[in-house]
């Protein structure tokens, strides 16, 4: 019997370093459930995980440039990852955006929506992975999307990426490859390049064009990241009787800083606060006159819940 209990005692202590390792990393991974809130990542590695999550973000008012107006924002987010197999991965997101603006009169009821149907295929290996990605999208006012026989060619986006992955070390990992979407604004295709590194079981660096990440693992269930990305994008936008038509482009940086609770092996929370930068519009007016204006930096808080199967 002691004998027995010896042997169960080294096999712990052997394996419980590799199993926290192999915990700290699935939970590590769980906090991009949470983050894609301009618009359906296609460039960045899909969770591990089929999930459903669903998010809000509250953007406090702030002015326009040369006291033209100001603006404040909400939204809300719901997003579908199902994998299908080891290789193909599908999804379905909606991204419901609420723009308020006082002192201009925009030709746009500002209630603005952009539902995403990602397709991932990925291969991998034990060095080496290859992805391709593609989400058709549907980005447009209330007024256009609820009535099909209003949709158009303008209303459509195709986002799209082709990614590589090398693992170069225990604890370094390259990503690199070729972008084409919506969060600068106006469609873009630009280069992707990504070092993520491991320097303590419990610390994760991702330093890169266009996402950096640093995440920290507090406790078991619990996981704390700072992040600076992109937010942006474009919306084909009626105006409320319908003649006139123009399309509304958006363009910042957000810095969050974000707190994950694994509250069990299925459920998810992430409250974040954080500041949006760099913050720009183009907007058409009800005269046909376009503008293009910066606003101030603006705080935003938000709050997800992904339920993981």
């Amino acid at each position: 019997m002691q004998q027995r209990t010896a042997v169960r005692s080294a096999i712990t202590r052997i394996l419980s370093p590799w199993v926290r390792t192999c915990m700290i990393g699935l939970i590590l991974c769980l906090p991009c459930l949470s983050f894609a809130e301009s618009t359906i990542d296609v460039c960045h590695e899909p969770a591990a995980d089929s999930h459903l999550t669903m998010g809000y973000f509250k953007y406090e008012q702030t002015p326009f440039e040369t006291n033209l107006g100001t603006s404040d924002r909400e939204n809300f987010s719901t997003d579908l990852l199902f994998h299908l197999n080891s290789n193909w991965i599908l999804g379905a997101g909606h991204r419901s955006e609420i723009l308020n603006v006082d002192g201009l009169d925009l030709q746009t009821n500002g209630y603005l929506h952009s539902f995403y149907f990602p397709v991932y295929w990925v291969s991998r290996s034990a060095e080496k992975n290859f992805q391709v990605s593609i989400a058709p999208v549907l980005s447009a006012s209330s007024n256009v999307t609820k009535d099909p026989s209003e949709y158009t060619a303008d209303a459509l986006q195709a986002l799209a990426s082709v990614v590589w992955g090398r693992q170069m070390s225990d604890r370094l990992s390259l990503r690199y490859g070729v972008c084409g979407d919506h969060r600068f604004g106006g469609y873009r295709v630009y280069p992707l390049i990504s070092a993520n590194w491991q320097p303590h079981p419990d610390w994760r660096i991702e330093l890169g064009f266009p996402v950096s990440e640093i995440s920290y693992q507090i406790a078991e269930r619990l996981a704390s990241s700072l992040r600076i990305a992109p937010n942006g994008n474009e919306w084909y936008v009626k105006d409320r009787s319908l003649q006139k038509h123009s399309q509304l482009t958006h363009e910042a940086y957000v810095l969050d800083w974000q707190f994950n609770w694994l509250a069990n092996e299925h459920f998810m929370l992430t409250a974040s606060v954080g500041r949006e930068f760099h913050s720009r519009y183009e907007l058409t007016l009800q005269d046909e006159s376009s503008i293009r204006l910066s606003s101030d930096p603006a705080t935003r808080i938000g709050v997800a819940l992904a339920w993981i199967f």
